[in-house]
């Protein structure tokens, strides 16, 4: 193929034509042309154009003045291109404020449109800026509303400077709220990322990214029409923030006015508890339960309320629908009421030691009882299953109230060990450190189901019955122990049976007068047609006010105290056997449970 090229040049004689000559001549006129483009074009696109250019479109911006620090630099070669040096923004007006504060600007520009006299800039690229928004303890903002943004139902003057595309360097975002209490502002590095808004009437998206606690953040959002958005008109939109720790979406439409005003389909994930306190409070997280949540949701809001309507939960291992209203009506704590059905709920992988705060001045624990104190909450909840330590519970309707630091949790009704368990938990109106209340009652369950779960062994009464606990602490609820309970207990069942007890044996060795132990007495099962306890504790010791046993072998009858801290007995009791007229033997319990040791009366009288 190349022999053949070479053969035509030959035969057409352009070889000759073309000698080293012409191509020198060729390369000096390319060189001369080259030169006057780059000496003529900066005449048609001075500095001065471009700067006065970039500073207009600054202002038109920011609604507020620019100012550029030294002189811009034009390049014409590969492509046209402007740099502008450092630059700072600062608010209008007789007490300016610093509003941004930018390293370097560069942005292409058009030949042709320069040639015609329009010193339009594209592609703008900020490198290295810092935007700062600042609200004074009066309220006023530092960034004031741009010369752009037109009131509703007024149509925006064509003189006015487009966005383009803007594309975002190493940018830092500073939000300082002189209005807030603790002082506590906002401070984002890295932000990298483009803005597109080709026209005022047309698409706005934006998409950036940045690096929050360790974290790679980006957030997108996208909407159809923007300047009716930012005149707090409804318009349609969608946002998405995505992370590691957290991700987030919302799609449908609302606005930016005072009462700001959203409608459409909301989601949001964590795939790990631990994780995201981790991300949020800075330090390691441990004691949260594995597992993640999410929420899906069709989300309204109004003048003073929020719906969040076909809602699905998911936390840890459980998942909801129901549906949620939040009342934020002006003067009061915002109220939230609703009804969520779970499918089971396993509050095993939640230990107390959760709601403990890392540091006395935990600043992340302040927050969360502040933001827990300053709700009014009324949940309904329902649950197919419900697991909590031996507990397991079925068919679950409870219900959920927080009002300010009040906060309680009902069960109207469940199943449990064929039975039905109604109760009530009450935290401290003091606080978790104060300690709370719990009250419960379980009637008609099987009892010695029960003691299984419990893992209770010993001569421990069992049948259906009823059981009632109203127990409370001062302790912490982190720090409290079986002996910083008090409270009462009351156990009634009927045609039960005491394991481990053998009547007869127990009669007889009574009668002999001698020290003996309870296990002596264990081979065999008492039969009672009913047994009544009633007990109370406190300071770490359980008060037996009443234990009566009624059967066909006799009755048995015991009171005392048990110090349960210590796992010792101090009780005394009397055994009538059935037949008539027969004087009750009376006895003293001590020693240990459930090794106990019987001195009969006689003995403790008379000692031989």
């Amino acid at each position: 193929m190349t022999r053949k090229m070479f053969q035509i040049l030959r035969d057409s004689h352009l070889w000759v034509r073309l000698r080293p000559r012409h191509l020198v001549w060729s390369a000096a006129i390319g060189v001369v042309l080259a030169a006057a483009y780059n000496a003529a074009l900066p005449l048609v696109v001075s500095t001065t154009d471009a700067r006065a250019t970039m500073e207009r479109m600054l202002d038109d911006w920011s609604g507020g003045k620019s100012r550029i620090s030294g002189e811009p630099e034009v390049r014409f070669w590969p492509e046209p291109l402007v740099t502008i040096p450092a630059t700072t923004i600062v608010s209008a007006g007789s007490e300016p404020r610093p509003l941004a504060e930018i390293g370097r600007i560069t942005a292409s520009f058009s030949l042709l449109s320069a040639l015609r006299g329009e010193q339009a800039l594209d592609e703008i690229t900020l490198v290295d800026p810092v935007f700062t928004f600042e609200r004074e303890a009066d309220g006023t903002m530092n960034w004031r509303k741009p010369h752009w943004l037109v009131q509703p139902g007024t149509v925006v003057p064509q003189d006015k400077a487009r966005f383009g595309d803007i594309t975002i360097e190493n940018g830092r975002l500073r939000v300082v709220d002189h209005m807030a209490t603790d002082g506590a502002g906002v401070d984002v590095a890295g932000i990298s990322g483009t803005f597109k808004w080709p026209s005022f009437a047309g698409r706005l998206s934006a998409q950036f990214s940045a690096t929050i606690g360790g974290e790679k953040v980006g957030w997108a959002f996208v909407c159809e029409e923007p300047l009716a958005l930012f005149a707090r008109r409804d318009a349609s939109f969608k946002t998405s923030l995505t992370s590691s720790p957290l991700t987030f979406s919302f799609e449908g439409r609302g606005n930016f006015s005072t009462q700001p005003f959203a409608s459409g389909h909301l989601q949001m994930s964590a795939a790990s508890l631990a994780t995201l306190a981790a991300w949020y409070r800075g330090t390691p997280e441990t004691g949260f339960p594995a597992g993640g949540f999410s929420i899906d949701t069709k989300v309204t809001t109004g003048e003073q309320a929020l719906k969040l309507e076909d809602l699905q939960l998911a936390i840890g291992g459980a998942t909801a629908t129901g549906v949620l209203d939040v009342q934020l009506r002006p003067g009061e704590r915002p109220r939230v009421e609703g009804t969520l059905a779970f499918d089971r709920i396993d509050l095993n992988g939640l230990p107390l030691a959760t709601l403990k705060p890392a540091q006395e001045d935990d600043r992340a624990w302040r927050i969360a009882q502040a933001l827990v104190g300053g709700w009014r909450l009324d949940v309904r909840l329902s649950s197919q299953e419900v697991l909590a330590g031996p507990l397991h519970l079925t068919d679950v309707a409870a219900g959920v109230i927080i009002d300010g630091r009040r906060v309680s949790l009902d069960i109207g009704d469940s199943s449990y060990a064929n039975g039905t368990l109604s109760g009530r938990a009450v935290l401290s109106e003091n606080g978790l450190e104060q300690g709370g209340k719990l009250q419960a009652n379980l009637k008609d369950a099987d009892f010695a189901a029960v003691l299984e779960s419990f893992g209770l062994k010993g001569p421990i009464p069992t049948g259906r019955g009823v059981l009632s606990l109203d127990l409370a602490t001062g302790r912490p609820l982190w720090a409290t122990g079986i002996t910083d309970v008090f409270g009462r207990l009351d156990y009634s069942l009927t045609n039960g049976s005491l394991a481990d007890f053998d009547i007869h044996a127990f009669t007889d060795l009574v009668r002999k007068g001698e020290f003996f132990s309870l296990s002596q007495a264990s081979d065999g099962t008492l039969d009672f047609r009913t047994a009544d306890i009633e007990a109370s504790f406190v300071g770490g010791t359980a008060r037996l006010d009443r234990a009566a046993f009624v059967g066909p072998a006799g009755n048995i009858s015991v009171t005392g105290v048990v110090p349960y801290r210590t796992g010792s007995l101090a009780l005394a009791g009397t055994l009538a056997g059935p037949e008539a007229g027969k004087e009750p033997l009376q006895f003293f319990i001590g020693g240990s449970w459930p090794n106990a040791v019987i001195s009969p009366l006689s003995v403790l009288l008379s000692p031989k």
